[in-house]
């Protein structure tokens, strides 16, 4: 009895690592497919020299995600460089809990493939 109740349990606790995994490898994809975006975006943000509607659409489209400048300051110059976030929530596989909020800070040099 004592040796099906402790598989049992062994079960249990190996299925909840396995949902823990899962966790693990979908959030390093969710930031690789964030880093890789990241890298158009700064294209896109550096022929415009702006975060306008058509770049946060593109990131809305892409992986649904969101678009905010790092500061407040929006008059840039060529040759500047402007921060921004690209911010996606992940909700959790493996218990119920309030959504991981993603967020990666890149730079884009304004007007640097003219």
């Amino acid at each position: 009895m004592a040796s099906k109740l402790g598989t049992m349990l062994s079960m249990i606790l190996i299925y909840i690592a396995f949902l823990f995994g899962v966790d693990f490898v979908s959030i390093q994809l969710t930031y690789s497919c964030m880093d890789s975006l990241a890298t158009s975006v700064s294209f896109k943000i550096s022929k415009s020299g702006i975060i306008d509607d058509d770049v946060k659409k593109y990131v809305k489209d892409s992986i649904n995600a969101e678009i905010e400048p790092v500061g407040l300051n929006y008059s840039y110059e060529e040759g500047s460089t402007l921060g921004y976030y690209l911010i996606k929530e992940y909700k959790f596989v493996s218990y119920e809990r309030e959504p991981l909020e993603l967020r990666i800070k890149r730079y884009a040099v304004i007007n640097l493939y003219k």
